[in-house]
């Protein structure tokens, strides 16, 4: 049974190059995208085509330039064709096609047309699951994890954060990322690498940044420690706008009042958190609280209501809690209660 139908979609196949086909073909086409049936008889038609087109190629330089040429137009207007996203287009090409005779231009030709084929037919909500998988790495409280992206680029995501990225980069290399991680990006001038979140997008051809996130956050910051990125931000006060960024420049946006500021720093840093060591520069409490949680998995900080106008610079360890609390409360004049697990945080 199997092999009757591998033959009718064969004959099928041919009717279609040959500009003969019928709706039952086409049906048959279709369904056979989805059986994993395709290549054996792409192969089948595509030795059918070969074979003529041997036998009947010129021998002479001068037809061998025509047919060149000829071959070169046809792939011209394929490409406008293809934007059209019409059947009778595609057929028109396709009587073309069997007008080439030169071997080299059937072959060019005719892997452009049967996938050409396999555009127009098959559903473009198939087309883009099949074509364009994702993955999504995800870190939990006080985890660290460190991946390599298709192109080889070394990301090292922070604790209760996300990086969704496609399995395979075509074109430009895209990802997505809510909370915080570092970039080392493998440098390709052809394909700029974007790191997407909800406040900005960065692109950069290969250096090493550092980009901070949060949704519960009020800052979010990039930090470059090598190369050059180009920022794009779209929540400012002054509107969207691109900023560049060098080695130990930061760009800093308030997400409450859309504020930004473009500060010369140590990035060193500012990756240090991959060692266990908080650095802070005029951070609010809330978000220092914030980033306790997230790097100790053992330990709840709450904060107690009221209002915190201070703001704390410098380093903490995130191994040693009483050597972690003693800066906090002397920098906001607090006091603590611990409950079991549980650190409250009040004036």
């Amino acid at each position: 049974m199997t092999g009757v139908h591998n033959k009718q979609l064969i004959d099928a196949w041919n009717r279609f190059v040959d500009n003969d086909f019928t709706d039952e073909d086409l049906d048959l086409i279709r369904d056979s995208f989805n059986e994993d049936k395709i290549l054996p008889e792409f192969h089948a038609v595509s030795d059918r085509v070969w074979n003529e087109t041997i036998n009947d190629t010129p021998k002479s330089k001068e037809w061998i330039e025509v047919y060149r040429k000829e071959a070169a137009q046809i792939v011209a207007e394929y490409e406008y064709q293809k934007m059209i996203q019409s059947q009778h287009v595609l057929s028109r090409t396709i009587r073309r096609f069997r007008k080439i005779w030169y071997a080299a231009a059937a072959v060019l030709l005719l892997g452009l047309l049967i996938p050409a084929a396999y555009f127009y037919l098959k559903p473009k909500t198939e087309q883009t699951e099949s074509t364009v998988q994702y993955v999504e790495a995800v870190t939990r409280r006080g985890e660290i994890k460190t991946l390599v992206l298709p192109d080889q680029t070394k990301v090292t995501l922070n604790a209760e954060s996300s990086l969704k990225y496609p399995s395979a980069f075509t074109g430009e290399r895209s990802v997505e990322l809510q909370g915080e991680a570092i970039f080392d990006v493998t440098h390709d001038s052809h394909r700029p690498f974007t790191v997407a979140t909800t406040e900005m997008k960065i692109k950069v051809l290969g250096t090493i940044f550092n980009v901070k996130s949060y949704t519960d956050d009020e800052l979010s910051m990039v930090s470059v420690a090598s190369g050059k990125v180009a920022v794009e931000t779209w929540r400012a006060a002054s509107g969207a706008s691109t900023i560049l960024l060098e080695k130990d420049r930061q760009l800093k946006i308030n997400k409450t009042t859309g504020k930004h500021e473009k500060l010369t720093i140590n990035a060193d840093q500012y990756l240090s958190w991959t060692n266990g060591i908080l650095y802070f520069n005029e951070t609010p409490i809330r978000e220092v609280v914030n980033m306790l949680n997230r790097s100790n998995s053992q330990m709840v900080f709450e904060l107690a209501e009221g209002e915190y106008p201070n703001l704390i610079s410098g380093t903490l360890n995130t191994k040693k809690l009483e050597a972690l609390l003693e800066p906090i409360i002397r920098s906001f004049k607090l006091s603590y209660k611990k409950t079991g697990n549980k650190i409250l945080l009040y004036k």
